[in-house]
């Protein structure tokens, strides 16, 4: 059998399909999951303080029980980046900072306690005051410096514009990041750009990004960055893309070594977990 993993998927117990995606996946040949905390609103919290992110990150793992006893999942929790600027609109910059700065810190804890495996962090991808962008950069460093500590992966969202992995690389350079754990979430298929960056692509397996990944190299995860939205149903690709693609590829030609190489080496050393069957 081979192992076929997708790299950032939410799972919304609260209004979402749940363990049917998890199922899905499984169905079409999926067999480990790295499960992503979802923004407090999506899940009907409200965040005023740090420690509120705590329920959050017990939903996620929670999710990563129930979808052990299908494949073999594994949580990563953090704040995402919106979740600091409606915070910051609603209490002001320095408070808000505060609070993510905790929030940041508890989902280390839960690294060092052995309930998750990387730290989620980044900054807007869409335009925002300069003022707003410095404290999210400022964030996104300092959630790498607690992975520093911690000895673990940083998955980033973040926009994906000319010069997005040349400025990841150099903030993570700057936090002493080991580049295989800087993961760029919702990457683009830039393979050999990464390769020479402190960066590591999760490609989102769109139309053609797949193909377009392959031929510049395997250094690189997958993911459909599933959201578990029920107003969004399959958004933003379904559970069944990443198994989906990769038995197409295979068909088409592709050795599997290639994809032992994406679905197992690469994010073992990512996440210094064993991928196994």
């Amino acid at each position: 059998m081979l192992p076929i993993t997708d790299d950032h998927m939410h799972i919304n117990l609260k209004g979402g399909r749940g363990m049917d995606a998890i199922r899905e996946f499984k169905n079409a040949g999926g067999t480990h999951v790295f499960i992503v905390s979802l923004p407090a609103g999506e899940l009907g919290l409200t965040i005023a303080k740090g420690e509120d992110f705590r329920a959050v990150f017990d939903d996620t793992v929670e999710a990563v029980r129930r979808a052990n006893e299908l494949v073999k999942a594994y949580a990563v929790v953090g704040v995402h980046p919106a979740e600091y600027i409606g915070l910051a609109e609603s209490l002001g910059r320095e408070r808000a900072y505060a609070i993510v700065k905790e929030g940041l810190e508890i989902a280390a804890k839960y690294v060092a306690e052995g309930r998750a495996v990387a730290i989620k962090s980044g900054r807007p991808h869409y335009p925002v005051s300069p003022e707003l962008w410095e404290t999210s950069n400022a964030l996104m460093r300092y959630a790498m410096g607690l992975c520093l500590d911690e000895d673990c992966a940083i998955q980033l969202h973040t926009e994906s514009e000319p010069g997005t992995m040349e400025s990841i690389s150099e903030i993570a350079k700057q936090a002493r990041m080991e580049p295989h754990k800087v993961i760029k979430h919702f990457s683009p298929p830039l393979v050999r750009e990464c390769e020479s960056l402190n960066v590591f692509p999760s490609v989102i397996c769109s139309r053609g990004a797949l193909e377009e990944a392959l031929s510049q190299g395997t250094r690189f995860m997958m993911e459909t960055d599933y959201i578990d939205d029920p107003d969004r149903p399959g958004a933003v690709l379904g559970p069944k893309t990443v198994p989906r693609k990769t038995k197409e590829a295979i068909s088409n030609g592709v050795p599997e070594e290639t994809f032992y190489k994406i679905h197992k080496d690469n994010p073992e050393k990512s996440y210094g977990i064993k991928i196994e069957l």
